[in-house]
């Protein structure tokens, strides 16, 4: 079981919906960056791409395919992350940003969604944007 609770953002959620076929192992993926997210995660440093993404770190899904998503005990600590939703979180929270193909991933967008958010379940546990308390 995991000691870090969890934040699903709202483009983490649609992707999930939208990769429909690999869906399976984003969502062990995820399980995996639970239970240690400094395990075989990559921390992302580089300034030259598109956008400034310190203090994010990503996950290999499969060859093309990562998960983006900040710790927040550690992007509190990187004043330029930009992506650190953290406030009113605990330090032992993981904030799930977006899933997708490489280059869209790390672009951090992804074109419109042509559906409605729906909920849907990871391992019988309901996705929502809260954080779960350990």
């Amino acid at each position: 079981m995991s000691e870090y609770g969890v934040v699903y953002e709202e483009q983490f959620r649609l992707n999930l919906r939208r990769y429909a076929s690999v869906r399976d192992q984003i969502q062990r993926r995820a399980e995996r960056v639970l239970a240690d997210p400094y395990v075989s995660t990559e921390y992302l440093d580089d300034t030259s791409g598109k956008l400034d993404l310190r203090g994010c770190r990503s996950a290999r899904v499969d060859r093309n395919f990562r998960l983006i998503f900040v710790i927040c005990e550690e992007c509190r600590r990187v004043p330029e992350c930009q992506y650190c939703f953290c406030e009113g979180l605990p330090d032992k929270t993981v904030v799930f940003l977006t899933v997708g193909p490489h280059d869209r991933a790390y672009a951090l967008k992804e074109p419109a969604a042509e559906w409605e958010y729906a909920s849907w379940s990871m391992n019988g546990a309901e996705i929502q944007q809260q954080a779960t308390l350990s």
